[in-house]
């Protein structure tokens, strides 16, 4: 046996005998600060890792929800003889004004929560399944009323075998009617007036601005001028008139090509050159 399980079983046994029953546990809202822990009609907890013993083949982890007006309803429920608890309270009904105000939804088996595993990033949230129709589906709870919850440890004939402590009171905020809300001036804060002031006039000053550019830009807009551009003055062959005795003109090799393009000359006159520029 390794260090990590001989401390969880030191654990469990100081939790039990300070408990002095099998109740080891009390369900806990989620330690994560992104989610939103509680809602109107939903509650996420920290799943219960460690929380049972794990010889017992077979057995699945439930939770019990609901008011905690119900809580000595349920457990007066579950110490009766009634050998199988996950039909006591349909979720469907569960709230009903003449129900019993607390459902089971399943949570996983035991063996999905060893106690060498950390609960602090793993959360279970109640309410997942919206308005459900299942018997045990996960569905939205009342709002505005304190809930509580209990995770249950059932063996495979639906039996409760071990069960946590409830947990405290969690009151879920009240939904208000979209028609009393009050959405004028008055409910706005002088922080948000001054805000939205400032914001309204920074977009109307941007918008001035850019017709200002935009009809600047049309009133002086300048007429291009098309340059074109005329063929260079390319001479086949010129006079080298600082060396005397050359007779001949010198020829450019690079364009002796050329010269098919020219008239009679050999050499373009300076005339004709004037006259092409």
């Amino acid at each position: 046996m390794n260090m990590n399980a001989v401390i969880c079983l030191m654990s469990l046994l100081s939790v039990w005998m300070q408990t002095g029953e099998g109740q080891i546990f009390q369900p806990e809202l989620t330690p994560n600060a992104f989610l939103a822990t509680v809602t109107s009609n939903t509650v996420i907890l920290k799943q219960p890792f460690g929380v049972f013993d794990q010889t017992c083949l077979g057995c699945e982890i439930w939770l019990a929800a609901g008011l905690c007006s119900a809580n000595g309803i349920f457990d007066a429920q579950v110490n009766s003889s009634t050998p199988n608890i996950l039909g006591l309270s349909p979720y469907p009904t569960a709230f009903n004004p003449s129900s019993k105000n607390f459902f089971l939804t399943r949570v996983g088996l035991l063996s999905d929560f060893p106690c060498s595993q950390s609960s602090n990033d793993r959360y279970f949230v109640v309410g997942a399944d919206g308005q459900c129709s299942g018997i045990n589906c996960n569905g939205v709870l009342p709002d505005g009323l304190p809930v509580c919850f209990k995770y249950l440890l059932i063996n495979t004939n639906g039996n409760l075998v071990n069960s946590s402590n409830w947990s405290v009171n969690i009151t879920l905020p009240k939904l208000l009617n979209h028609q009393t809300i009050n959405d004028g001036l008055s409910a706005r804060s002088g922080a948000m007036v001054v805000i939205t002031a400032i914001l309204c006039a920074a977009a109307g000053l941007l918008l001035l601005l850019f017709f200002i550019m935009l009809c600047i830009t049309c009133c002086t807009k300048k007429e291009s001028k098309q340059i074109s551009v005329t063929d260079s003055i390319r001479i086949p062959r010129y006079d080298t008139h600082d060396l005397k005795e050359h007779v001949h003109p010198y020829d450019n090799p690079a364009y002796q090509s050329d010269l098919k393009n020219y008239s009679t000359a050999k050499t373009l006159p300076r005339d004709g050159a004037k006259q092409k520029l």
